[in-house]
């Protein structure tokens, strides 16, 4: 669970996916009230995780089920809520703004 780099408390999971459901960068810490930024390597992680599903599922049932894009992107649902799930897990948090690359 994310830690916050400002007070050293740990996030819940609760708080954890709250603040990334808000889809930003910038996140507030409940404890200290401080600004926190989701790490480059945190950023990265997430967003590898389900890179997959995209360029190689999607197409793939395409070619192999013969279904369209919408078919394919309902058959991946489960694993886009187990990654929603499984994003706050992954968050580190930074004390300042990294660049994305």
């Amino acid at each position: 669970m994310p830690v916050c780099q400002h007070c050293g408390e740990t996030w819940s999971y609760k708080e954890s996916l709250k603040q990334l459901l808000k889809l930003r960068r910038k996140m507030t810490c409940e404890h200290c009230k401080e600004q926190q930024y989701s790490s480059q390597r945190s950023y990265w992680v997430s967003q590898m995780a389900f890179l997959p599903a995209y360029f190689i599922i999607i197409p793939l049932m395409n070619i192999v089920f013969n279904v369209g894009f919408l078919v394919g992107f309902l058959a991946i649902t489960p694993l886009l809520i187990f990654y929603i799930l499984i994003t706050p897990k992954l968050l580190t948090l930074s004390n300042k703004e990294e660049p994305l690359w």
